[in-house]
C-alpha cells in the first residue's frame, strides 16, 4: 500500500531550499511523488497517511567510510596514536563474532539517521572459507538492523608491517619476536587469483542491483599496501562490475613520502598513470593530498571520503575539504568507526566537517567565505550516495530515489524554525544543535528501522547485552611490536 509521510519542514535536497509542509510518496522501496502535503494528498487519496508533526524531515544519511568493529577501539582499551603506531596495537582487540559486531554498528548507524554505510572489513582470518563467512555473517548483522551496506573485500599484498624496509625494522625488535614479527612482512594467504575469485563469488551471491541493500566492492586496502598489479585488477573488476572500488589514501604524512620516493611524483599522479582513476574509485582520507592534484581528480570523477574524527584521533591532521569541494571534487563524510566519542553519531561528525573546514588554513585566502551548511549536508547525502553505492538512487527525497527517510525532532532547536524570523536557516539549525539523540524514525526502502528512536528490526537491547558479554569473554590478541619502535623507526626513515 502506498504511504504518504509528511512533516512540517523538510530538506529534501541537501543543495536546494528547505520546503515547509512537505510530503513524499512511497509506494514499495521508491518514491513515487514528493511535493506540498496538501498536493500530494489530493493526488494520491487512498495512500495510508502518516503525519510527522514537529519533525524536519531529511534524507538518510550516508557513511562514506567505515570498518564496522562494533564498539570502538577507545571502548576496547587500545589507546589513539599515529596511524603506523596504532595499527599493530589492534591485534590486541577482542575477537567478536562479525554477525553481533554489524548488527550492533548498524543499530548505532540507523539511530544516527544513517541509511547506508560503507563497511570497509578487517577480517579475523585471511583464509578464503573464513572470509566467505565472515562477510556472510557481517551482511546479516547489517540487515538484522535494516542498513544498507557497501561490503568492500579487503585485500593487501605488501609493505604489512612498515613502508619499505621492513628488514631492518625488525632488527631493531626484541629477538624474542623477530621470527613471528618478520613472518607478517610476507603476502597473507591469499593470492591474487583467489582473491578476485572471492570477489567474483561474493557478487554472485550478494550483490544487489534491485533493491540495493547490500553491493560488493574490492578493496585494494591502501596504496603503499598494495602493489599496482593488484589496483589495476581491482579496478578492472570494479568497472566489469560497475561497482565501487574503495582505497585508504595519503591519511598520513609518511605515505605522500612514500609515493615521492618510489616513484618521484605525488601517489594520484601515480594511480593516474596505471589507469586507476575514475568516477568508480573512493579514496578515504586524503589528508596529505596535493593540491596540484585536485583538478586531475575532478577531471577523473574520482570521490573522496572525509574523516574528519579519526584523522583527528589518529593524530594525521586535517584534509583539505573546502579546496577539494571548490575544485569540484565529490567528496563524502565519513565515521571510520572512529568518531569523537566512539557513538557513530553522524550528526556530530557532519558538524565537525563544518567547523573544521572554516578554520582559516582551510581557506584559500584570508576572508575567504565559508562553506555553508547545506554543502556539509550535501557530502553527508547527495555526494556520499556517489562516493559509497553509486549505482542507487539515494541522497534526495525526490520521485524515482530509494525511500530512506529520517525524521528529526525539532526540538533540537531553541527557537521556532518554522518562524521566518529565525535566525538559522534549517541546514545551520541541524549542523549546529541536533545530535543522535533526536534522530526519532528512520525508514530505508519504505521499511520503518527506527520509530521513537528504538530500533523496529532487531531487539536493540538484546544485541547490546550480547555484545556485552562478547567484549568480556572474547579471547584478546596480544600487541608485539612496540609503538615506540614503530616511531622510531619513521623518524629514521624520514
Amino acid at each position: 500500500m502506498k504511504q504518504i509521510i509528511s512533516a512540517p519542514l523538510a530538506i529534501p535536497d541537501a543543495s536546494a531550499e528547505p520546503q515547509r509542509d512537505f510530503a513524499v510518496v512511497i509506494d514499495g522501496i521508491h518514491i513515487i511523488d514528493s511535493g506540498p502535503r496538501t498536493a500530494m494528498q489530493a493526488a494520491h487519496a487512498e495512500a495510508e497517511t502518516h503525519d510527522m508533526a514537529g519533525m524536519l524531515m531529511v534524507p538518510g544519511f550516508i557513511n562514506s567510510h567505515d570498518h564496522g568493529r562494533g564498539y570502538g577501539t577507545a571502548s576496547r582499551g587500545i589507546p589513539d596514536d599515529t596511524l603506523e603506531a596504532w595499527l599493530p596495537t589492534l591485534f590486541a582487540q577482542p575477537h567478536i563474532d562479525p554477525y553481533l559486531a554489524a548488527a550492533f554498528d548498524g543499530i548505532q548507524l540507523v539511530r544516527s539517521g544513517v541509511t547506508l554505510t560503507a563497511h570497509s572489513h578487517n577480517p579475523l582470518s585471511w583464509a578464503i572459507s573464513s572470509l566467505q563467512a565472515e562477510t556472510a555473517a557481517t551482511l546479516n548483522g547489517y540487515g538484522a538492523a535494516g542498513i544498507r551496506v557497501g561490503f568492500q573485500v579487503p585485500i593487501t599484498d605488501q609493505n604489512r608491517l612498515v613502508y619499505d624496509d621492513a628488514a631492518s625494522f625488525v632488527a631493531t625488535l626484541p629477538e624474542s619476536v623477530r621470527a613471528e614479527i618478520a613472518s607478517a612482512t610476507t603476502p597473507p594467504p591469499l593470492s591474487h587469483d583467489d582473491y578476485f575469485a572471492l570477489c567474483a563469488d561474493l557478487f554472485a551471491a550478494h550483490h544487489d542491483e534491485t533493491t540495493h541493500l547490500v553491493h560488493i566492492q574490492p578493496t585494494p586496502a591502501g596504496g603503499q599496501w598494495c602493489s599496482d598489479a593488484l589496483i589495476t585488477r581491482a579496478v578492472a573488476f570494479g568497472q566489469q562490475h560497475n561497482t565501487c572500488v574503495q582505497m585508504h589514501m595519503l591519511e598520513t604524512r609518511y605515505q605522500a613520502i612514500y609515493a615521492q620516493r618510489k616513484w618521484g611524483k605525488t601517489f594520484i599522479r601515480h594511480l593516474d598513470d596505471i589507469g586507476a582513476l575514475g568516477p568508480w574509485l573512493t579514496l578515504a582520507h586524503m589528508v596529505w593530498a596535493d593540491e596540484a592534484d585536485f583538478e586531475l581528480l575532478a577531471q577523473r570523477g574520482v570521490s573522496i571520503a572525509h574523516n574528519p574524527s579519526s584523522n583527528l584521533r589518529l593524530r594525521s591532521g586535517i584534509a583539505p575539504f573546502v579546496r577539494m569541494s571548490r575544485a569540484g571534487i565529490n567528496v563524502g563524510i565519513g565515521l571510520d568507526g572512529h568518531g569523537l566519542d566512539d557513538d557513530q553519531d553522524y550528526l556530530r561528525e557532519m558538524r565537525l566537517a563544518w567547523v573544521l573546514s572554516n578554520l582559516r588554513n582551510q581557506q584559500d585566502e584570508p576572508g575567504a567565505p565559508s562553506i555553508t551548511a547545506s554543502q556539509v549536508l550535501t557530502a553527508g547525502t547527495i555526494n556520499g550516495a556517489k562516493a559509497t553505492m553509486r549505482t542507487a538512487l539515494l541522497g534526495t527525497l525526490a520521485a524515482g530515489k530509494l525511500a530512506d527517510v529520517v525524521l528529526i525532532d525539532l526540538d533540537f532547536a531553541p527557537f521556532d524554525l518554522l518562524d521566518g524570523g529565525a535566525m538559522l536557516t534549517a541546514p545551520a539549525a541541524l549542523l549546529h544543535l541536533a545530535s543522535r539523540r533526536h534522530v526519532q524514525h528512520v525508514m530505508v526502502g519504505g521499511n520503518w528501522v527506527v520509530q521513537e528512536g528504538r530500533c523496529t528490526q532487531i531487539d536493540e537491547q538484546a544485541i547490546t547485552e550480547e555484545i556485552r558479554i562478547a567484549v568480556r569473554r572474547a579471547p584478546r590478541g596480544e600487541t608485539k611490536i612496540p609503538p615506540d619502535a614503530v616511531r622510531k623507526f619513521y623518524a629514521r626513515w624520514l
